[in-house]
Formats: C-alpha cells, sequence, structure tokens
C-alpha cells in the first residue's frame, strides 16, 4: 500500500479524498496545482477505467466484487456496498491523516453512497472531516436531486462540517459565455484556494498562530458549512474583500448567522495596519453569532502578490427551517402561536365535513321562492332585512 505520510513529519497530514466521477475530476484540478507536501490526493472510485486516468498517485478502487470495476450503475445503495467492501484500506487511509477533506458529487452513485460511509469511518477515529460537494442541476430531473438530498442527509450524520456547491449556481453566477469545463475549474477553485490556505497556517507558525487544535475545535461544531477565499488588490475596500470571503456565490445560501465557530486566516505583507486587522475581526464578529467561536490568524508572507489574503471557514451553520424553529424557541413565539391555537379550537366541537356532507345528503332542505322573489337581485333577497320581512310574513300567514 501506498505510505501517504507528508514528507515533513512536523507538518499536519492533510488527506483529500475525491470519490466518483466528480470527486476524481476534482482530485485531478488539484494535482496540478502547487499544493503543500503535506496534502496527500487520493482518487477513489468504482470505475476502473475512470480511475486508471487520474492524475494522482495514490489510487483506490472500492467494490472489486460488487461492481466489477465497471461503476455503481446511479445506485447509491451498490455506492456504499463499495466502499463498506474495501472499509480495511479506507481505514488504513484515513488513519494516517490528521484532516480530512472529502469531495464528490451528489445524485448519482458512487458519490452519493460512498462518501457518507468514508465519513462514519472517519467519525468512528474521531477524525475530523470537511465535506464539499455538489448537487445536480434541476434538469437533471427529480430522482437525481431527490438521491443528492438523502445523501447529504445521511452525510450531515457523521461530517465535522459539510459544504454544499449547487450545480445551478454556476449557470446563475457566472458568465453565460463561460465553458463547462472552465464553469467547474471554478467551482474546484473554492477548495482548492481552501486547501492551499489551509495548509500554510496550520504548517507553518504566523505572526497571531493558528495551530491543528484551532481547526479542530471550530470543526467540532457539526453543521453545514461555508468557505471562501478573497484577495485584495489595491485600492480596493477590505468591507469588499470580506464580504466576497462570507458570500461566496457558488455556495449554497445559507444564514451565516447562524454559525457557531470560524477560523479566520489573514495572509499580508508587512504593512498590514492594526486598523485593517481590527476591522477584519469586527466586521466577521458581527457577521456571525454572538456567541459564535471566532479564531483568527495573521501569517506575514513579503512575497505576497495582493494586499491581504483572506480566507473564512465557517461552521456549524444549520438549515433556514431548524434556524426559524430556534429563533421562535428562543423568542417564545412558537410557544405562544401554540397554545392560542390549542385554547381556541380545545373549547370547541370540531366539524367533520365528511360526517356533515353524508347528514346533509341523506336529510335535503330546500327553500321555496316564489317566483317574485327571482326579480329581486340576489344581494338584495339575501340580505338580513330581506330575510327578516320574509319571516315576519311567513309568521303571518
Amino acid at each position: 500500500m501506498l505510505d501517504i505520510k507528508p514528507k515533513h513529519p512536523q507538518a499536519p497530514c492533510i488527506a483529500v479524498f475525491g470519490v466518483g466521477g466528480c470527486g476524481c475530476n476534482t482530485i485531478n484540478q488539484l494535482s496540478q496545482s502547487s499544493l503543500s507536501d503535506n496534502v496527500v490526493l487520493i482518487a477513489v472510485n468504482t470505475d476502473a477505467q475512470s480511475l486508471a486516468v487520474s492524475a494522482c498517485s495514490s489510487r483506490l478502487q472500492i467494490g472489486t466484487e460488487v461492481t466489477k470495476g465497471l461503476g455503481a450503475g446511479a445506485d447509491p445503495q451498490k455506492g456504499y456496498a463499495a466502499a463498506q467492501e474495501s472499509e480495511e484500506q479506507l481505514r488504513e487511509h484515513i488513519q494516517q491523516a490528521d484532516v480530512i477533506f472529502i469531495t464528490g458529487g451528489m445524485g448519482g452513485g458512487t458519490g452519493t453512497g460512498a462518501v457518507p460511509f468514508i465519513a462514519s469511518l472517519a467519525a468512528e477515529l474521531n477524525k475530523p472531516l470537511v465535506a464539499v460537494v455538489t448537487t445536480p442541476f434541476s434538469f437533471e430531473g427529480l430522482q437525481r436531486n431527490q438521491l443528492a438530498k438523502e445523501g447529504i442527509d445521511n452525510l450531515m450524520q457523521h461530517a465535522s462540517a459539510v459544504i454544499v456547491l449547487p450545480n445551478d449556481k454556476l449557470a446563475k453566477t457566472l458568465d453565460k459565455k463561460i465553458t463547462l469545463v472552465n464553469a467547474f475549474f471554478e467551482s474546484n477553485r473554492i477548495l482548492q484556494d481552501v486547501l492551499a490556505g489551509l495548509t500554510t497556517i496550520i504548517s507553518q507558525s504566523g505572526l497571531i498562530n493558528i495551530d491543528l487544535n484551532d481547526f479542530i475545535t471550530v470543526v467540532s461544531h457539526r453543521g453545514r458549512a461555508a468557505m471562501g477565499v478573497a484577495r485584495q488588490a489595491a485600492d480596493e475596500e477590505l468591507q469588499h474583500t470580506i464580504n466576497k470571503s462570507l458570500k461566496n456565490p457558488l455556495l449554497e445560501d445559507i444564514d451565516l448567522t447562524s454559525a457557531k465557530g470560524a477560523i479566520v486566516s489573514v495572509m499580508a505583507t508587512e504593512q498590514i495596519e492594526l486598523s485593517q486587522y481590527h476591522k477584519i475581526g469586527e466586521i466577521l464578529q458581527q457577521a456571525l453569532a454572538d456567541k459564535a467561536v471566532v479564531i483568527i490568524g495573521l501569517t506575514i508572507v513579503p512575497e505576497l502578490e495582493s494586499e491581504l489574503e483572506l480566507m473564512v471557514i465557517a461552521t456549524g451553520i444549520g438549515d433556514k427551517e431548524a434556524n426559524k424553529e430556534e429563533k421562535e424557541a428562543a423568542s417564545g413565539i412558537g410557544d405562544t402561536v401554540a397554545s392560542n391555537t390549542d385554547e381556541r379550537f380545545g373549547q370547541s366541537e370540531l366539524l367533520n365535513l365528511h360526517d356533515f356532507l353524508a347528514e346533509k345528503s341523506q336529510n335535503p332542505q330546500t327553500t321555496s321562492y316564489s317566483s317574485s322573489e327571482f326579480d329581486t337581485p340576489t344581494i338584495t333577497r339575501r340580505s338580513p332585512n330581506r330575510v327578516f320581512k320574509r319571516c315576519l310574513n311567513d309568521g303571518a300567514a
């Protein structure tokens, strides 16, 4: 088996698993970038033919008996079974890593089934795992999108943090003339930039240091996550750079105010001002929850091409419905509504519509009107005074 330990033993080992066709494509792109020696790329697939052309040096074919090397056939159960069959090899790779990133596409077979299983192994081995997954285009159909949702729900049960990149965002955000290859490149670049930034901050000693345990503390807040990297050009507003790092348009729409933790890396030249560093921390603290654990580090990079580079990973973000319920519970709104509803209906006998209609059909009641009645407009005929007068006339008769 290939040894995935980094060349520099003192540096934490970051293993990146690319699972399935989408995940292996991401690994291929990452292998062409200049990542640190302590980042190990691992291509994982059921499709032997696709895996053979993977650019990274560490490849793992899973489920040779289950799939016969022919892929999972868009069946997540088969993808799960393939990962389960290769559990021993997956465990060996996970055990040698300090931090794990896993990437893949949700909605197909291998990624949807194997990614949650690999995440469960990492959780069992007490390894922090950040998952970066894509969801299908809307036009790929309800079934594929439903499979993606179920895959993410399974993944959420095991991963430390889950970052979702909807493919629909590519069409809405990027230039309409962009090629499909370049569109996927931009999506993969998010993970590429974060990996580069993360390996820099936890592998080197910064002026204000962030270590591996700081990262583990932040990602221990389970739930959805967001990550982004922004570079500030000369004469660009600092506020604009911070917004870019917090609100990457290719990520799913999430509420950052519910984030329970954030790790922030600032890389800058020696010219960075105290006021700039202070403003970064101040704005980020305002953007996140009041009780969020925010860890900010600063690394001086004399040869940095931009004025400064900002990387943010926010974690522990709940979904919108959970956030709404949490806010209502905190304010007492939900309890008040429920209480009022119970009180209003608790004192009344609720009508069963089915029984009511059945009774009416068995005991029909007709109302007779004289022909002269229909000469009168309906609104007048049915007015309270009109009915009252008719009652009096009937009584007199």
